[in-house]
């Protein structure tokens, strides 16, 4: 099986919606009814930000049959993944922020959904997106980088050189 990573396009959200429910399933989050107003909350977030660059995306797209966790094929009828379908993705927004002494650029990249299907881990495939979105983010100058990691995805970052700040928690307030 090979894989190659492309920019998502419009024509990826159904495949962006997909990857990201199977993201928060993965994380533990099983209400359906929640998924399901995430799901279309996030199509119609990915409409209106993908096209603007608001929001960017990257898909990795297999070039070849595998057989999925049910043991099934594509065609198979159990969800088996057929050549050209994106089986992993990752999400990056830039935004601006008020220059501060230390880093006068005044833009930072937040990366997200980091997620391959289950079927496609363990073959360097979410290593390669993120190594994609980090050597974006150099190009274009960015000089910070941040994201939130589960339990199951730091090794991940980590090895990138990614690691928590304590000088910098972040604080939350749902409102």
């Amino acid at each position: 099986m090979s894989w190659s990573i492309r920019a998502a396009t419009v024509d990826d959200i159904p495949d962006l919606v997909r990857l990201r429910r199977v993201m928060f399933e993965a994380m533990g989050h099983s209400d359906v009814d929640a998924l399901d107003r995430m799901c279309a909350a996030s199509a119609a977030y990915f409409e209106r930000d993908l096209p603007t660059d608001a929001f960017r995306a990257w898909v990795a797209v297999s070039s070849g049959l595998v057989v999925d966790e049910a043991g099934g094929g594509a065609g198979s009828g159990q969800g088996g993944i057929c050549g050209g379908d994106a089986v992993a993705s990752i999400g990056l927004v830039v935004h601006d922020v008020p220059p501060s002494p230390g880093r006068t650029a005044g833009r930072e990249a937040y990366i997200m959904n980091l997620t391959t299907l289950p079927a496609y881990r363990r073959r360097g495939i979410a290593g390669a997106l993120l190594q994609h979105v980090l050597d974006v983010v150099r190009a274009e100058g960015i000089p910070i980088a941040s994201l939130h990691a589960t339990g199951a995805g730091r090794g991940i970052y980590a090895r990138a050189g990614f690691a928590l700040d304590p000088d910098l928690p972040e604080l939350r307030l749902s409102l």
